[in-house]
């Protein structure tokens, strides 16, 4: 999403631990990045994109850090300038927040936390009382427009299709992430079709369609 006229950002969540990880977070941003140019458009055109990595799990790597690192190119030896500030990476990781519950300055975080899990969540629904940050994000997220939202599915599609590959080639099979779930299942029966179509489509099994869209083995063998 375009968050003002010089800056692109992207929000990506993971609930289950997979290989490979900030190579994918690397490939999300490379795709938002790269569509910053339209045909011959000159690369001073190119815009500043941030992805922001959310995790339910510690990352093995970043276990002496804080629960919110920033990431960007820097030069290793002298370690004074960066490269370019049109790259930016942040990784939050959700489990080290929690440890910081009782602490008071962290109680507003763990509620933007809570609303990011489930948005429609009645613990969400007390925290809007109170917060009118948190209720303006929820009137924004209701009122996305159709083609806002086909496009949110259609990047669901497509890393469901890649998560699924990587199954087939790595031999591993964690489920689905908890944010491709929802979305689905937010979505309206034609927009599940046209998902489960896709995925079939490109080989998918039947039972892994069936647990990202709802829909059932009948439903799905008919389109």
């Amino acid at each position: 999403m375009k968050i003002n006229k010089e800056e692109y950002c992207n929000v990506e969540m993971q609930m289950i631990e997979k290989d490979r990880l900030i190579e994918r977070i690397l490939y999300y941003w490379s795709r938002i990045y790269g569509r910053n140019l339209k045909g011959s458009e000159d690369y001073i055109e190119l815009k500043k994109t941030i992805e922001v990595l959310i995790v339910n799990f510690e990352i093995k790597k970043l276990r002496e850090l804080s629960y919110h690192s920033k990431w960007k190119i820097i030069e290793e030896e002298e370690r004074k300038i960066i490269l370019t500030e049109h790259l930016e990476l942040h990784i939050i990781e959700i489990p080290k927040i929690y440890r910081l519950r009782e602490k008071e300055e962290r109680e507003e975080l763990v509620k933007w936390i809570n609303f990011i899990e489930n948005p429609e969540s009645k613990k969400v629904g007390e925290y809007m009382k109170e917060n009118k940050e948190l209720k303006e994000a929820k009137e924004k997220l209701e009122i996305m427009s159709e083609d806002e939202k086909m496009q949110i599915l259609a990047e669901l599609r497509l890393k469901a299709i890649r998560d699924e590959k990587a199954i087939e080639r790595f031999g591993y099979n964690q489920g689905m992430e908890k944010g491709i779930r929802q979305g689905i299942n937010k979505g309206k029966n034609e927009e599940k079709n046209k998902i489960a179509k896709k995925m079939k489509e490109t080989g998918a099994k039947i039972e892994y369609i069936k647990e990202m869209t709802g829909l059932t083995e009948e439903e799905i063998n008919l389109l």
